[in-house]
């Protein structure tokens, strides 16, 4: 694997920088970092573009279903400017799909199957890195001005960005290495995920992230119930039980389990209480959402007024949550602002994609393992308006489409 990775870098050093974009994307060292690096991938496309016939591949993208579905939900997005009122709240939702308009193209004309795959590689090494970076906070190694500020730093490792990111991140690690590693055939290769695997499922364990924690055990769950079948054996059976046992030993000896115990506390009496708490809160923004998809429940308040409706809500239901401008929640952001239409559009994509891939086992099952997590974090968190993850879901999901895409075309 990583003989033939270094051996592309040698002979393309536009996939290599592509490579590099890709390892440094889910840091977010800086606001300028994702900008700078897209214009140079641009321009550099453009100027390779004609004689590698990445231009004359652009109609590829319209013979690939599951990316059509999501193009789709983004044209949605920009047509719904024709009945929203808060163009400025508007700007500021769709500034997010920005760089889409860049990785599409040149990620989808430029990458080769074997390709793809190395770049997915290359993006679990980055989460595992982080991983340690994590850890490293975590034992005292790496002090960050972070640590320097808050008297919980060591507690909630989450280095230079939210641990609403970190935690997804750790969880996806976790499992596409440990898939990674499964299949894989050499040794070295094979230590090498694990390593990251184990790391990754102890950053997952340290921070903060309830909801990634619950999306990774989801997930487990569902990757247990799909193939317990063909890997049923006394191995498969102890290492998913070991893996749920020690999960809950580690979320205990290092106090996490706790906070998910009192965010069930917080859910108990939740009106009497007036939804205070983080999830509390979320009980509240919850509540709004459900009472305000049926004012536009087939094309939505718009990219720029579902907040605005919001706030209209909050003057008749009082509570400790009225404060608060964002549902906390993408399914309920996505069907307030586009409504049903555009729900289905985005949502419609990753299942297309799922099962344009159903019978590429190990990136099936890899794909799944992203969009689980993402699907089931993003009931508590607005994960595709957060930067960096925006930009790492269309990555992943061109990447699959690649994988996907090569097979058809070459059958």
């Amino acid at each position: 694997m990583f003989k033939n990775l270094i051996d592309k870098i040698q002979e393309n050093y536009f996939v290599s920088f592509i490579y590099l974009y890709i390892l440094l994307m889910p840091w977010n060292f800086s606001n300028a970092q994702m900008g700078v690096l897209s214009i140079i991938l641009l321009i550099w496309w453009l100027i390779l573009g004609k004689e590698n016939n990445y231009f004359s591949r652009l109609k590829n993208i319209f013979k690939f279903k599951p990316l059509i579905i999501l193009i789709l939900f983004l044209l949605w997005s920009y047509l719904s400017l024709l009945w929203t009122e808060d163009f400025e709240w508007a700007k500021i939702s769709l500034k997010y799909y920005k760089y889409y308009w860049i990785i599409i193209p040149i990620i989808f004309t430029t990458l080769s199957e074997e390709e793809a795959k190395n770049t997915f590689y290359i993006f679990i090494v980055s989460l595992g890195i982080y991983a340690l970076f994590s850890l490293s906070i975590a034992i005292g190694i790496i002090d960050i001005i972070d640590c320097s500020t808050s008297p919980n730093c060591q507690s909630n490792p989450r280095g230079i960005l939210p641990y609403a990111i970190v935690s997804p991140y750790m969880a996806i690690a976790t499992l596409s290495a440990g898939v990674i590693a499964f299949y894989t055939k050499s040794k070295n290769n094979q230590r090498f995920f694990t390593i990251i695997s184990i790391f990754s499922f102890m950053a997952l364990c340290i921070n903060n992230g309830r909801a990634g924690q619950l999306a990774f055990l989801i997930t487990l769950i569902i990757l247990f119930l799909l193939y317990w079948r063909q890997l049923f054996n006394f191995k498969f059976i102890f290492a998913f039980l070991f893996i749920i046992i020690l999960s809950i030993g580690l979320l205990t000896s290092s106090g996490k389990l706790n906070r998910m115990t009192n965010a069930f506390q917080e859910l108990q009496d939740i009106e009497k209480k007036e939804y205070s708490g983080s999830f509390g809160m979320r009980a509240y923004l919850c509540k709004a959402g459900i009472a305000l998809i049926p004012n536009h429940p087939i094309v939505g308040a718009g990219a720029g007024d579902n907040i605005n409706e919001f706030i209209l809500y909050t003057e008749t239901h009082p509570s400790n949550a009225t404060w608060l401008r964002s549902y906390h929640n993408q399914h309920l952001d996505t069907l307030t602002k586009y409504g049903i239409i555009g729900y289905l559009l985005l949502w419609g994509s990753v299942f297309s994609l799922l099962y344009s891939l159903r019978k590429k086992k190990k990136y099936f099952t890899l794909a799944l393992i992203f969009f689980s997590i993402t699907f089931f974090d993003s009931l508590a968190d607005i994960l595709l308006l957060m930067k960096p993850f925006n930009n790492i879901f269309i990555l992943v999901f061109l990447l699959f489409s690649i994988i996907s895409f090569s097979k058809k075309e070459s059958n």
